[in-house]
């Protein structure tokens, strides 16, 4: 007989197996047992008898957003065995009944996509900003902006709501954080490095204040590219709008993420407490030329004219 479980976090061995059919490359483990928990359980199983048929993988988060409380539901991994798809939907629906609620889907698969917009999801960003290496010393960056990726010196500079954003973040090897000061009020950036043999990148996640990312970009694009080494930063577009930064240009997604929300406007949903920091994945796609030619290239700018040293942009630790 066919039923509808809650998962929680003990019952990953008997969801990893189909798992393993969706992704081998990721650590699974994480969407299960990560440093938050906001509800008692991490999804919904399809069970034919003892066996997982079918998984909606769910991350539960709440957030101080604009001086309240806000609950979300990040949907993810949406499988199911082909012969039990005709009960798909009975994953979802229960998701749907959630009240006061901001769902989102940031990695949906092109069926997912079709499903869920005829269920009222909006697309929450459909383009990809590329943010282009720059080079040459910028003299107003010296005189007035710090900028810092040591973990016990940022962290005590943070407000209430972004120490929170950082202990939940801060055990995670792939996650990466950036203090950007300019004496009177900071940036914080959370970005994760992205390794893949086609097209590995920089992927900032949240922005806490756009009008000072927006001032010192080319010294922030700067600092993560000289700490991480690779030379390629990309950021969803919506975290940076309506900013036009310099030396960047947009990137069509190959499936636009969605998102339900009947609190929140698009500039507030960032990617954090997702499985795009939990599974340490990227949406580019594979096959864009384009973007392979100009990651080669700006590498061997890096490597090759040496333009990304150490203060190029009075950059200090």
């Amino acid at each position: 007989m066919v039923s509808l479980q809650k998962i929680d976090r003990s019952m990953y061995e008997e969801v990893f197996p189909l798992l393993l059919d969706l992704n081998a490359q990721v650590n699974w483990r994480n969407v299960f047992d990560y440093n938050w928990q906001a509800e008692d359980y991490c999804g919904y199983g399809l069970f034919d008898g003892k066996e997982v048929v079918g998984f909606l993988g769910l991350i539960f988060s709440r957030r101080a957003i604009a001086d309240r409380v806000e609950n979300f539901c990040n949907i993810h991994s949406w499988i199911v065995k082909p012969q039990y798809r005709d009960r798909s939907l009975s994953l979802l629906l229960p998701v749907l009944r959630l009240k006061d609620c901001t769902l989102t889907d940031l990695s949906p698969a092109p069926r997912a996509i079709e499903i869920l917009q005829k269920l009222g999801f909006k697309r929450l960003d459909s383009k990809l900003r590329v943010l282009l290496p720059v080079s040459g010393r910028n003299r107003s960056a010296i005189e007035i902006v710090h900028l810092s990726q040591e973990k016990p010196q940022i962290a005590e500079q943070f407000s209430k709501q972004d120490l929170k954003l950082f202990q939940d973040h801060s055990s995670y090897s792939n996650c990466y954080h950036l203090l950007i000061d300019n004496g009177k009020n900071y940036c914080y950036v959370i970005y994760t490095i992205v390794k893949q043999a086609f097209l590995s990148h920089c992927y900032i996640q949240y922005i806490s204040n756009i009008q000072i990312f927006s001032q010192y970009s080319g010294a922030i694009r700067s600092e993560i590219i000289r700490h991480s080494r690779i030379p390629l930063v990309v950021v969803d577009s919506r975290l940076i709008a309506p900013f036009k930064l310099p030396f960047s240009y947009d990137l069509p997604f190959s499936f636009p993420k969605l998102y339900r929300s009947s609190s929140l406007k698009l500039a507030q949903i960032d990617n954090l407490y997702s499985e795009l920091i939990l599974l340490n994945f990227s949406l580019i796609p594979s096959n864009l030329k384009e973007l392979r030619g100009l990651w080669h290239e700006t590498k061997y700018w890096y490597e090759i004219k040496n333009t990304f040293k150490k203060n190029t942009y009075g950059i200090s630790e």
